[in-house]
């Protein structure tokens, strides 16, 4: 097992020397959040992330919105894109309030043509969220070819990250690849950032990450 944290614009520049000193093997950084965001540190949380030797992810956080449901989804990817240069990232999707029976399938839909345009852009994307979301979802079979990254906060947040058991994936996943275990809700921090950090495990190696977020491109 691997351990890695994911920042946005909160974190500022944390102390990249430090969190690969804390145990620290990969980053993933906030790129853009809806039509309009930018994260104004993540070029520099990126730069830093690699000089130190992390392997580095994005993320794009998604506001789907109407009504033309498919332009928003390519517009908020083409930001995304624009940014991430050669980065692997993930779509994250999620809400505190829970979908309508009406927003579902427009909510869904989205989803399918934001990934759907980045494919053809020659930068497929994985998923973000937790498993509650996702399920009421019901996303389509072909997700499970991407990669999941899920959020899911045991209490008490272990450091070590030896949990008895890594959490199941909601369908159409048949696994969890990255598992995001900690972050304000359970208190978790890391060594080079400033106050609550969210915190990832990978189930394999380093290598193995390399591979899978590189043969995803």
């Amino acid at each position: 097992m691997i351990h890695g944290i994911d920042v946005s614009g909160y974190q500022g520049r944390p102390d990249w020397k430090a969190v690969v000193e804390g145990g620290a093997d990969f980053a993933i950084v906030k790129l853009t959040e809806g039509n309009g965001y930018v994260n104004p540190h993540a070029a520099a949380q990126v730069d830093g992330a690699l000089e130190v030797g992390l392997l580095v992810c994005g993320y794009h956080y998604a506001r789907p919105n109407g009504p033309n449901w498919a332009a928003d989804a390519r517009d908020e990817a083409d930001k995304m894109m624009t940014r991430a240069g050669s980065l692997f990232c993930f779509l994250d999707v999620e809400r505190n309030e829970p979908l309508t029976a009406q927003e579902i399938p427009l909510w869904r839909a989205w989803c399918y043509a934001f990934r759907t345009h980045c494919q053809e852009a020659g930068h497929p994307v994985g998923w973000y969220s937790y498993s509650p979301f996702t399920a009421a979802l019901g996303l389509e079979a072909s997700w499970e070819t991407t990669l999941l990254w899920l959020a899911r906060y045991p209490l008490p947040w272990r450091r070590d990250g030896a949990y008895e058991k890594w959490p199941d994936a909601p369908l159409p996943w048949a696994r969890v690849d990255v598992w995001q275990d900690g972050g304000d809700r359970n208190g978790a921090t890391w060594p080079g950032v400033e106050g609550p950090c969210d915190v990832n495990r990978f189930a394999g190696s380093r290598a193995e990450l390399e591979e899978l977020i590189g043969s995803a491109r």
